[in-house]
Formats: structure tokens, sequence, C-alpha cells
């Protein structure tokens, strides 16, 4: 063999296979070809597969044993935790909410991509490719899934003990802000403390969160705290009273079921304490939500860029 042809790059190659004895096959026959790292995702319905088909389990079992890194990402429930536990004990596993694809990557050179049809078939068409496009989106695909994750650990925690181990997210998407800060309110069983902006161009923003709170203390006997300046209370009892009228409830009902408390600051101390910009909300004395809303779209405050801090961190 001449210089020129040992240094040239392979032969990209694409398989398209159908039945699970050629796929599986084909994957063990992978698997002797892997030297540093297997990463995929499973899909929740296919993380038994992966524990109970005694030769695919062997399979990794051989790889850890080679020193191989194995990661996966996939969604830990209530139905599949024993076999999330089992993977653990190979796998690094992080857990992801409603991820569903399907591929490994192997050394960052090959990947596999699966789908599943139906139960008796769950690898009945598989793609297993070299093609360097394919392979790098994959493994781009495979690294952002991996930073959004958590450790399965923590999941599993959760499910078995019913507690969330402590979190701190990030969120910038300001529509699911706002329905994470809905969610606060409509899930919370004692008490919502609220510390609204101050700032008079952001309180159509927070009026739904407002509306919610007073349902919350009106109809669910919850106690509503809110601490604001002096220059937005009478804006937010204006706002009150017209909730009130517009949902047809009394005062005397409101009173005997709940509490809603609206203390006020020196506008100057509250500009200290907080920037305008920035509302906080607090659920239970359990979990927050800190948003700052940074800009607005010309002409268009729905369209606006936040940014939030979610965590039950004490």
């Amino acid at each position: 063999m001449n210089e020129s042809s040992s240094s040239s790059p392979p032969l990209e190659r694409t398989e398209v296979l159908y039945g699970n004895e050629k796929i599986l096959e084909r994957t063990l026959q992978t698997f002797s070809n892997i030297k540093e790292e297997l990463a995929g995702c499973f899909d929740h319905t296919e993380v038994a597969m992966h524990v109970t088909i005694e030769s695919l389990w062997n399979g990794f079992l051989q790889l850890k044993r080679n020193g191989v890194r194995m990661r996966t990402v996939t969604e830990a429930t209530a139905e599949n935790i024993s076999y999330v536990k089992k993977l653990t004990e190979l796998f690094e596993v992080r857990h992801l909410t409603g991820v569903r694809s399907n591929f490994g990557v192997v050394d960052r050179k090959e990947c596999m991509l699966h789908s599943i049809s139906h139960e008796e078939q769950p690898l009945s068409h598989a793609i297993i490719s070299n093609a360097k496009a394919l392979v790098e989106a994959q493994q781009y695909l495979f690294d952002t899934l991996w930073n959004e994750a958590l450790p399965a650990e923590e999941k599993i925690m959760e499910i078995e003990e019913g507690v969330r181990p402590p979190f701190i997210e990030t969120l910038r998407d300001p529509y699911k802000i706002q329905k994470l800060g809905f969610d606060l309110v409509n899930s919370a069983k004692e008490e919502m403390l609220f510390f609204p902006p101050n700032n008079a161009f952001l309180r159509e923003q927070y009026a739904g969160i407002i509306e919610l709170l007073k349902e919350a203390v009106t109809l669910r006997a919850m106690r509503v705290r809110i601490l604001t300046s002096k220059d937005e209370q009478e804006q937010i009892d204006k706002l009150i009273q017209e909730i009130m009228i517009q949902k047809g409830w009394q005062q005397e009902r409101q009173v005997r079921v709940g509490r809603f408390e609206i203390h006020s600051v020196d506008t100057r101390q509250h500009q200290q304490s907080l920037p305008a910009n920035v509302s906080i909300l607090i659920s239970d004395s359990k979990v927050s939500l800190v948003e700052e809303l940074k800009d607005y779209a010309k002409n268009n405050s729905n369209k606006r860029i936040s940014l939030a801090t979610h965590s039950n961190s004490e």
C-alpha cells in the first residue's frame, strides 16, 4: 500500500437494516470495534431491552471491562426505573423528560439510528453510517441533550422518595417562564410570596399572576403576600378590584376563606432592594422563580427577552 492510499480517509458508507436479528448481530459486531466511547440516547420504552437481552448486556459489560466510556440520555419513569437503575451499573445515565430519540455514536466515527415500530419488533429498522456529516450531527444532538439532562440518580430519588433533590435551572423562553409561574401558583398548598417589578411598563406582564393569586385566596384558602413599592400598591389594588368584579367575587368571601396581603415599602428602598425589572415568586417557601426582563421587541410586549432562575435551593 502506498503512502497516499494509507492516509486517505475511509470510504463513507450507509447501511439500512431490517429485522431484530440482523440489527442485533450488526450492533454486537460494532462493539468489537469501539475503542473509547459509546454515546447514545434511548427512548424510555427501550431501556428494558438493553438490560434484559443477555447478549446485548454482556456486550456492554465487556466494553466496560475494556475501559470504554458509555453514556446515555433517557427518560426515567416509574415504569422503567428498575431498568434505569440497572443501566447505571455500566453507563453514565442522565434523565431528560420527553426525550424520544433512539441513536448511538461510536468513537465519534459511526452512528446508528433505529426506529421502534411496535412491541413485537422493537428494532425493526435501523441505519448505520460513518458519513461524517451525519455522525457529527448525531454527536452534536447527543452533546446538547447530555448538557440539558440531569443525573439519573436525582430523578430516581425523586420517583422513589417523592422529593426533588436541590436544583437550579435557567430559563430563557418567556412563554415557558410564564407557564412555570402559573404552575407554581396553581400547585401551591399554603402560601405564595410575590415581589412584582417596580415598573409600570411591566404591569401588564404580571396581571395574570395577580389574577391567579387572587383566585388561590378566594377559592383555595391560600395566604398570599405581595411586597411592592407604595407607587405600585395603588395600581395593584385597582387591578384586584377589577378582577373581583369580573369574577363576581365578594370581599366578604375573600376575607373568610383566605388572606390577601399587600405590604408596601418606600419606593427608594424598593429600588435599592430589587431592580425595577425583576420579579420574584416563592411557592410554599420551597420553590422560587426569579425573572429579569431584559428588553422588548418594538411595539410587541409579548416578545420580550427574559432570563429566569427556577430553584428549590435554600
